[in-house]
């Protein structure tokens, strides 16, 4: 394998996790393979260091920890910053990302900046990773979740786990989704709208960038049923919050765009915004 390569593993022992169902062992390739894991407690974890050994070696303690906290866990191994940030370029997120500071090429601190600053991700934690405690000031525009010194140990791991989980309270305010059999996620706070056209269903987000991936209406009002979202038509679902002006027979969005409410939804929808604005104040 090139050092630059990075290669996807998933958690096993999941028979005792509930809807561990959606999971099946591929005995071929011997790796696990989702079939669908929307219902499944589960996080993606990145790995990015130069060093190989430490990498594999911090990949077997999540996934023991995984077993143990019966979390399913898909992690990724970079060896190098260039091939992580290419990654992330194409789409991809993780909630967890280890990420050394010393790298050759690429380090982490510039893909820290850039998750940060050009893909606008603060939803992603970042945990460093350093033979050095003297990054403090160089770290602090990248707003991470902790910092490791080598050598790693299970103790050390296990708080940063801990303090995962009680940060992003095991992934509740998060919208998941596959796009070619991988597992993405956004912040519920950054969807404007859904709308369905046939098969695929379109997400706008508030910075502007539509997400296409396959599913139904009823699969995203399901996941949607929590008051955050309002159903104007049968092909779109629009966020509370997104909502810059009600009109009645339409709502306007903070990018100025105008969204038509069907005859039929228009006093529910009404009802149901009124509502809204009373518990928001």
């Amino acid at each position: 394998m090139s050092p630059y390569m990075f290669r996807k593993k998933w958690s096993q022992n999941t028979e005792n996790i509930p809807n561990a169902r959606s999971l099946r062992y591929n005995k071929a390739k011997g790796r696990k393979i989702t079939i669908d894991v929307t219902r499944l407690l589960q996080m993606k974890i990145a790995i990015c260091d130069d060093d190989q050994i430490l990498c594999h070696h911090l990949e077997e303690m999540l996934l023991e920890l995984g077993r143990k906290e019966q979390t399913v866990l898909q992690t990724e191994l970079f060896f190098d910053g260039d091939t992580l940030w290419n990654y992330l370029k194409q789409g991809y997120r993780f909630d967890l990302l280890f990420l050394d500071i010393e790298m050759d090429r690429m380090d982490g601190i510039a893909v820290g900046r850039a998750i940060r600053n050009i893909l606008g991700d603060e939803d992603c934690r970042i945990v460093y990773i350093s033979s050095q405690e003297s990054y403090a000031m160089d770290l602090f525009a990248v707003r991470p979740m902790d910092f490791l010194i080598k050598p790693v140990t299970e103790a050390r791991l296990k708080e940063i786990w801990e303090l995962y989980c009680r940060l992003s309270e095991k992934g509740q305010g998060m919208f998941r989704y596959q796009i070619q059999g991988n597992q993405n996620r956004i912040a519920w706070n950054r969807i404007m709208y859904f709308r369905v056209d046939n098969r695929k269903i379109l997400l706008h987000t508030t910075d502007g960038r539509v997400i296409e991936f396959y599913g139904k209406m009823s699969e995203i009002k399901k996941e949607t049923a929590t008051g955050r979202f309002v159903q104007i038509s049968r092909s779109e679902l629009v966020n509370y919050q997104s909502i810059e002006e009600y009109r009645g027979n339409e709502i306007v969005l903070p990018t100025g765009d105008v969204l038509s409410i069907v005859a039929s939804r228009r006093k529910e929808v009404g009802v149901q915004i009124a509502e809204y604005m009373r518990e928001d104040l």
